[in-house]
Formats: C-alpha cells, structure tokens, sequence
C-alpha cells in the first residue's frame, strides 16, 4: 500500500533527496540571487530524477521545461502583483504544474516528431525570452536561520515533494521541487528566477534530445547518458550564463545612472 501512495522511498529517490537539499541549502545562504537562480535550472536534480524514474527522456520531459517557466511566473504574479504570501504562492504553482502533468502524461504521444516538436519549441521560446527580457540584478539575501535548522527543514520540503514522484511520470525531471526551494529563497528577487529560466529552454532540449538518442541506439548505461547530457548542457548554458550576467550588470549600471541624473536634476 505504501508503494502505491509513493511513499517507499528507493536509493535513487534518497539520492535526490539529498541533492535537492544540498542545493537548497546553498540557495538559502548564498547571498547572490542570480547563483540562487542558477541552482534552481542546473539539471542535477532533473538528472537524478531520470535515474530515479528509470524512463527515457521523452516528449514529456520536453513539455515539463516550458511547465516550469510557467510555474515561476505564477509564483511571481501571484507574489508581487496579487500580493499572496510567498508559501501560498509556491504551493498554488505546485498545484498548477501536477494538475497540467497528470492531465497531460496520458494525452501526450511520445513519437519523434512530437518530441522533436516540443524541443524546438522549448528552445524557440526560450530564445525569444532571453532577447526580448527586461534585465535587472535582484536585492541580495540570505536566510538569517542556522543551517542545522534550516537543512532539515528543506529537506523534509522535498522528501514530501518526492511522494508525487511516480505520480508525475515522465514530468518528474523536470517537477519544479528545486525550483519551489528557490522560490521562497528568492521571494525577494523572482525576477531574477524568471530571468533565468529561458537558458534552461535554450539548453534542456539538446541535452534531453542526445540522452533520448544514446539510450536508444547505443543503449548506453543511464549514469552515461546523464553524464553525456550534463556536458552538452554545460557547454551550452555557461555561456549563457556568463551574458545573462553581463545583461543584468549593464542594466543595473544604466538603472544607477538614471537615478543619478533624477536626483541632480532636483538639485
């Protein structure tokens, strides 16, 4: 009965776990809300999901990325803009993206070209995000609770996270549990997080389209195929990475100067 309710846990759920936690925790004492930002789009916890659930990347997996920029925004509309508390929030996306999965995982056809559809799309949007944006750097912060405090309870977040794990299928790798810690980490900068999501959109599908094509024609062991697409995906994302930083410094540069020329201006 357990098992059917999710709550056995095996070694690779307990591997995610503690991956998840240990991003967590650095997200909550990281002062940096653009490192926050990262840790919630670095695939490590969509890896040991895929190890976990044991199912090739699929059109799901393809889907569950766009799910996820979803998922920020709603947090992000509903807490800035509705003004609803941060934990409501979260827990409102949470609710969105398992009632779309469970809607979607039976719905969804996994051939070639739908996979290869969502993945151009994925990547189409993500593009179009990164260059259209708006670019400012976040307030810095970090969690003023001691970490023997603040550990177990991240991690008693995702443990109850992991009971939907089965439930969401291939929509697992990319269930939003490292995204919803980054969220309450960042309440204070979810733009920030939304900003970062479109290089996951950018570099996600080459990553899931060449673990999807190892583990079918060269039928490579899992821990591999991981590896191979963790390589690929940093090799696209740093970059990236490095110009989405560059972005928000020069628009928090020309935010300062305008500030400036207000205030001499009153003066």
């Amino acid at each position: 009965m357990l098992e059917s309710l999710n709550f056995h846990f095996e070694f690779y759920d307990w591997l995610l776990v503690f991956m998840v936690t240990a991003l967590g925790v650095f997200s909550a004492y990281t002062r940096d809300p653009q490192l926050k930002a990262v840790a919630a789009t670095i695939p490590i916890p969509c890896g040991f999901a895929y190890i976990a659930v044991g199912l090739p990347m699929g059109t799901a997996n393809a889907i569950s990325g766009f799910m996820c920029l979803l998922y920020v925004h709603i947090v992000r509309i509903l807490h800035y803009k509705v003004k609803i508390p941060i934990i409501p929030s979260i827990a409102a996306g949470l609710a969105f993206f398992v009632a779309l999965g469970t809607f979607l995982m039976p719905r969804i056809p996994d051939g070639e070209p739908y996979f290869i559809g969502a993945c151009i799309f994925d990547f189409a949007v993500g593009v179009i995000l990164f260059q259209t944006q708006k670019y400012k750097s976040g307030v810095r912060y970090k969690t003023p609770l001691p970490i023997y405090i603040k550990a177990p309870a991240i991690a008693g977040v995702v443990s109850g996270l992991m009971v939907i794990k089965r439930l969401m299928g291939g929509f697992c790798t990319s269930f939003p549990m490292m995204n919803s810690i980054v969220s309450y980490e960042s309440r204070f900068s979810l733009g920030d997080q939304c900003r970062q999501l479109p290089l996951f959109l950018i570099a996600g599908p080459f990553m899931f389209a060449e673990m999807r094509y190892l583990e079918i024609f060269l039928h490579l062991n899992h821990w591999i195929v991981l590896l191979c697409g963790y390589v690929l995906f940093a090799a696209i994302y740093w970059p990236l990475n490095k110009e989405l930083k560059r972005r928000n410094a020069l628009a928090t540069d020309e935010y300062s100067a305008q500030d400036s020329q207000k205030t001499t201006s009153k003066t």
